[in-house]
């Protein structure tokens, strides 16, 4: 019996784990203007995607309006829809940026030379964007850009 229950809770143990690792390492796409909840920390916060193109183009500049506890701020960024390429406004991953125990909000945008790049979080602490100490930045993954 005692065996049954090392087994189902060694079980349990590593499902939470992998949810874990999972969640930190999926990228998530936001939609094309649209509007986003989280859940961050005991926080709500959202985030509208707006995406801006001249004369009704493909790609362009896009804004990311991030409603946080104390109010609005506002990140640049970039889009692009064409037949070849669906690059959204931003991505978002989460990790324990400011070493509290818990997932922070990790806000990826499109950078140059064909990489996203993560500038900004959300904290869990206070539900606020905060400037990381160490900008990320990694190649498209499968499925984000075709060359």
């Amino acid at each position: 019996m005692l065996t049954r229950f090392a087994v189902l809770g060694t079980a349990c143990l590593a499902a939470v784990l992998g949810v874990g690792l999972w969640r930190s390492e999926h990228f998530q796409a936001l939609d094309y203007d649209d509007l986003h909840r989280f859940d961050v920390g005991k926080h709500r916060i959202t985030i509208e995607t707006r995406s801006f193109a001249i004369n009704s183009g493909d790609n362009g500049a896009a804004e990311l309006v991030v409603q946080c506890p104390s109010g609005q701020k506002m990140l640049g960024s970039r889009f692009d829809n064409d037949l070849y390429r669906d690059i959204r406004p931003a991505y978002i991953t989460w990790a324990d940026i400011d070493e509290d125990g818990y997932q922070d909000l990790v806000i990826w945008k499109s950078g140059l030379s064909h990489q996203i790049e993560a500038n900004e979080f959300v904290s869990s602490i206070d539900g606020e964007v905060h400037v990381m100490a160490v900008q990320c930045q990694r190649p498209f993954p499968d499925g984000f850009y075709i060359w």
